[in-house]
């Protein structure tokens, strides 16, 4: 059915919504990086504040004397993103970089399948 509007590039009619057009491959990096680390830093807040109460923690660590409760939790929710993150894009840079098993680099152009 003809509607006399062109596609783009994608395959997708001119006027489609924003939302239906494909994510440049720096974006899916980002995103994959972004989420995958967030939900496993909140994982690993959740197991690691369940065991371990942050007032304990300014017992050991004289330079926090005077954080509170909450702040103990963000900081280490903040730390755990951040070592979640580093590992997520490790792992993002490793499967970008890989070679195929003939030998030949991966392409970025994902619209020729390759």
């Amino acid at each position: 059915m003809a509607t006399g509007i062109g596609e783009n590039e994608q395959g997708l009619p001119e006027d489609a919504p924003r939302a239906w057009r494909r994510w440049s491959r720096r974006a899916q990096n980002i995103a994959t990086i972004g989420w995958s680390s967030f939900l496993a830093a909140c994982l690993a807040t959740g197991l690691f504040f369940a065991q371990v109460d942050p007032r304990d923690i300014q017992l050991v660590v004289t330079s926090m004397r005077d954080i509170s409760a909450e702040a103990g939790y963000a900081i280490g929710f903040f730390f755990f993103w951040f070592v979640c993150g580093v590992s997520s894009l490790l792992a993002v840079f490793l499967i970008r970089t890989s070679r195929r098993r003939n030998g030949r680099p991966r392409t970025s152009d994902h619209r020729t399948g390759n």
